[in-house]
This record gives structure tokens, sequence and C-alpha cells, in this order.
């Protein structure tokens, strides 16, 4: 992909992507993989372009499927700690715009004052079931 997208990978395994906010190019373009629990689109369209009213088919059966989490950084500054199982891969700085999807545990620090959405999958299990600490 673009240089405005960026895979961190360890043992031919995806940890996370980072779409900067300097992401530009036309269409809808998927940045994961798809085999990705979360699929992640980016739309640039000009205006008049209409996406026909859908809806999304239930999946069947689902079964054993990893949790991943987007994070999208409106404003301000943070850093992710990325890593491979339990040890530290590396760390990623995001701004205003930017925006990864994780598929490995994390650390969050907030370098500035910052706004950011978090989208992770349901549903939630309650605060003792949801996170091991490493």
């Amino acid at each position: 992909m673009e240089h405005h997208v960026e895979r961190i990978v360890a043992d031919d395994k995806v940890l996370a992507i980072v779409v900067r906010n300097s992401f530009a190019k036309p269409g809808l373009n998927f940045i994961t993989p798809e085999d990705f629990s979360f699929q992640l689109g980016v739309h640039i369209s000009k205006a008049g372009i209409n996406v026909k009213a859908h809806r999304h088919k239930p999946f069947k059966e689902l079964k054993n499927v990893y949790p991943q989490e987007f994070f999208y950084v409106e404003n301000g500054k943070v850093e992710i700690g990325i890593y491979n199982e339990r040890d530290k891969h590396s760390s990623v700085l995001l701004g205003g715009g930017d925006m990864i999807i994780l598929n490995c545990p994390h650390e969050v620090k907030f370098i500035e004052d910052s706004k950011f959405v978090e989208l992770k999958q349901g549903p939630y299990r309650g605060k003792d079931a949801e996170k091991e600490y490493l």
C-alpha cells in the first residue's frame, strides 16, 4: 500500500495497521486483510456519489474471534505500544486524523491532551472478563 498506510508485522502476523491523516487514495479502499474480524475501509469520494441503502447479513456462527480495536485520533497526540503476545514490539505516534486498527495486545499513552474514538467488538463481557493485563 501507499506510504500513508503502515503495517506493523511480527512473526508473519499483522499486529496493527496505521492509516495516516494524509491517506488520499480516491474511492473505497479496504485497508485490512480479508481474515481480520474488523474490516477497515476508507471512502474518499466526490459529492454526489451515493451508496445504495443496504444492510449486512448476520454471521451464522462465530467462534474464537480474536477481539480487535480501532482508534481514531480526532485531536492531540497519543503513543500506542504494540505487543507481540507479551513482549513489546514497537510503538507508534498518532496525531489528529490518524487511525489504527489493533490485532494485538497494546498500551496507550496520552502525550498531549487528546480526543480519540475507540471501537471494539461487543457485546461487552464485563470489566473482569474483558481484559487481561500483561
